[in-house]
């Protein structure tokens, strides 16, 4: 048996991602879990997010959380202690469908206690099997993973704010992406919650994808098909539920956890007196006890309609175009533009954006080298095969000019390694040299086959 600060090691529970989950006996002899992070050299923000979770025991219940107990320190690296509820993940149970009163009785403890967290004003933001825990009753279902959960009732992902992604890419809401320009909100997890129900009943993902960019078109762009077609057992009525929790705005989900629980105990209630679940409307009983504005933008029908057509245009034509907004602070300038990102097709174009920052003013080409940091993070999410292609175009397009461009912005060293130091000439030629070699290297991404879209924000 392994051995760490003084706990023993049984059963891994989770082994996925950044993160371990043990079961494991502490000094005493009692069952406890244990998660750890698989670095010995972790990240300060994984570290950070073992401290999020135990800080948040004050708004746990062992009801319905896995509840931390304390924080201990082994071998250089933070172990979260939580009580033991005893079970497993949900994840230990899929790979094949479902039987349908099993996964009712599943999937109503399961919004139940994603409920019971919503009512303390959390977002999980996290929300997948692997953080499911399924006790020996059916109903006896507790949340964990809470280390990336944050407060409700709004949290905004800006706009270009896509290199700081967290959560599962699978269970990601489209608007957790920030390619939706919508805010992250309690109907995000609803959203997972499908997915995940998704997978119960047909024993699969809804989409399959292989790297981050792929994993974002799919739930921005792509509508699965329902559970229904996959697996023909499926009831129908289920698989509305589904698609329900699965549909891309927030606004047409569900909107609160209570409402799926409902919808899904009717149909328990009809599978337990005659094995069939009649047909009903959806959603009779999901009221969120709040308002909630619909995040659309009115009044600018006008406007959207004219960068729609200059981005056609530009597409078709590939002539460049340069459209400048002006107006009022705070009138919605960059909501406008966050609208022009979301209805762009990823796969044809690419959108990158930089906003002005009057306190960095004395640092040349900042805005730009920011807009630009997010491709070649993009670039460095991809698989060997793929940086290799675009190490060589760069570096040919480049040349010995490269080191210019690796000064704004450190990470394209990690793409074509390191440069020699570009010669010395006078300032203008210096000058002119410059601006040559980046428009080159932003031709590697302005291609006919897809544009590219830069948004200068605050300029």
């Amino acid at each position: 048996m392994r051995k760490i600060a003084g706990y023993i090691l049984g059963q891994a529970l989770q082994d996925e991602g950044d993160f371990v989950l043990w079961r494991a006996r502490d000094h005493e002899g009692k069952s406890v879990l244990i998660r750890a992070l698989r670095s010995e050299r972790p990240s300060d923000e994984h570290t950070r997010q073992l401290d999020h979770e135990f800080n948040l025991q004050h708004d746990l219940d062992a009801d319905w959380a896995v509840y931390p107990l304390k924080l201990d320190r082994a071998e250089g690296r933070t172990l979260l202690v939580l009580a033991d509820p005893g079970g497993l993940p949900l994840l230990h149970q899929l790979g094949q469908p479902m039987a349908i009163d099993r996964f009712l009785r599943l999937a109503i403890a399961t919004a139940t206690a994603l409920g019971r967290f919503h009512d303390r004003g959390l977002i999980h933001r996290d929300l997948k099997p692997a953080n499911i825990i399924v006790g020996e009753e059916l109903d006896a279902v507790r949340l964990t993973g809470f280390g990336i959960a944050s407060p409700a009732p709004r949290e905004h992902d800006a706009a270009g704010s896509r290199e700081t992604m967290t959560g599962t890419y699978a269970y990601m809401a489209p608007e957790q992406t920030g390619r939706m320009n919508r805010s992250v909100d309690l109907r995000s997890d609803l959203y997972s919650l499908g997915i995940t129900y998704y997978e119960m009943l047909t024993g699969a993902l809804p989409f399959t994808a292989t790297d981050p960019m792929e994993w974002v078109h799919c739930h921005v762009a792509r509508v699965p098909p329902p559970p229904d077609e996959r697996t023909t057992t499926v009831p129908a009525q289920l698989s509305g539920i589904v698609m329900k929790l699965l549909a891309k705005t927030a606004e047409q989900r569900y909107q609160t956890a209570a409402g799926v629980a409902a919808d899904l105990q009717r149909c328990l209630d009809d599978w337990s007196a005659s094995g069939d679940i009649a047909t009903f409307a959806l959603g009779t009983r999901d009221s969120p006890g709040r308002l909630m504005i619909p995040e659309k933008l009115y009044g600018r029908e006008d406007e959207y309609s004219d960068l729609i057509a200059a981005f056609d245009r530009v597409a078709t034509g590939g002539k460049p175009e340069l459209i400048l907004i002006s107006g009022y602070s705070g009138i919605g300038k960059s909501s406008l533009v966050g609208e022009l990102e979301a209805a762009i097709d990823q796969d044809r174009a690419q959108f990158l954006s930089g906003k002005f920052d009057q306190f960095r003013r004395d640092i040349p080409y900042v805005t730009l080298a920011q807009a630009l940091q997010t491709i070649i993070r993009r670039i460095l999410g991809q698989s060997e095969a793929e940086v290799a292609l675009w190490r060589a175009d760069i570096a040919d397009r480049l040349g010995p000019n490269a080191q210019l461009i690796v000064d704004l912005i450190p990470e394209l060293e990690f793409i074509i390694g390191k440069q020699p130091a570009a010669a010395d000439l006078a300032p203008n030629e210096a000058r002119n040299r410059f601006h040559t070699t980046f428009r080159r290297f932003l031709g590697a991404f302005a291609q006919p086959e897809r544009p590219l879209v830069l948004f200068l924000d605050d300029l």
